[in-house]
């Protein structure tokens, strides 16, 4: 088994890890600050490409845990990096809200509605039929195809709200395609280049969420150190049917403090 202690790099999960909604898990964020007074580097990774990293920091800020720059990373910076280092100059047809389509803009990637170079679908929360039909029309035609994430759907209050996996699903249905690319968790893409932005071997790079099949799954595939917390969606009862198993299982953030200083 990896070695927690050796972890130089904590990269968390949010919604479900270290806060549900609009609360934050008990103790999470007095534990994610004495990982900072010990040294250790924190980065807060999320599949949701349907806001831009600053919200994500204003959210943090907002809860009460101050949060920098560069320690959001998000399935969309994920995907527009990747633009940037392999279509660079690339007219790009996106399947994205407005929040999405700033931060795209903000890597300086030009955005069109007609003769894409490339295709790329996020988490649309205002998707119609006329976006939905000419995405389809474009790949149809092969244009090269990327994905933000995975995710079949993201968790709401009175039920699941479909996101990009569900659309994948939608889009290969109609036109028998899937993307070129996915680059979220738990793809190695993104691990690559968590692993370069920070520029430390997988060893010592710790993922921690609570859902197996993307956070656990993303930590395995990438060498990393994997640590499933019982705060979200997975519980214990799943354990022994999942074909993923992570190093270490927690109840909460909270509880990786003792297992450092004992």
């Amino acid at each position: 088994m990896k070695n927690i202690k050796d972890v130089e790099l904590f990269v968390f999960d949010l919604d479900g890890t270290v806060y549900i909604g609009d609360e934050e898990i008990e103790g999470s964020f007095e534990a994610i600050n004495a990982l900072r007074k010990m040294g250790k580097r924190i980065c807060f990774f999320t599949n949701n490409s349907s806001r831009m990293h600053t919200d994500y920091i204003a959210r943090l800020n907002n809860l009460g845990l101050r949060t920098y720059s560069d320690e959001i990373y998000t399935s969309g910076q994920v995907t527009c990096e990747h633009i940037l280092d392999n279509y660079r100059g690339s007219r790009v047809y996106l399947l994205g809200n407005d929040r999405l389509r700033n931060e795209f803009e903000l890597y300086g990637i030009e955005l069109v509605d007609d003769k894409p170079d490339v295709c790329v679908v996020g988490f649309d929360t205002s998707l119609n039929y006329d976006k939905l039909y000419k995405f389809c029309k474009f790949i149809n035609e092969g244009v090269p195809y990327i994905a933000t994430h995975p995710d079949y759907f993201c968790p709401a209050p009175e039920c699941p709200m479909p996101d990009v996996g569900s659309f994948l699903e939608m889009i290969r249905l109609t036109v028998g395609r899937m993307p070129d690319l996915i680059m979220g968790k738990p793809h190695k893409t993104a691990g690559q280049r968590l692993a370069s932005k920070y520029n430390l071997p997988a060893k010592k790079i710790a993922m921690v969420g609570d859902r197996l099949y993307t956070d656990v799954a993303f930590g395995k595939n990438c060498g990393f150190v994997s640590i499933l917390v019982l705060s979200g969606e997975t519980t214990a009862d799943m354990l022994p049917k999942s074909k993923v198993k992570p190093d270490y299982i927690l109840d909460k953030v909270k509880d990786i403090i003792p297992m450092l200083t004992d």
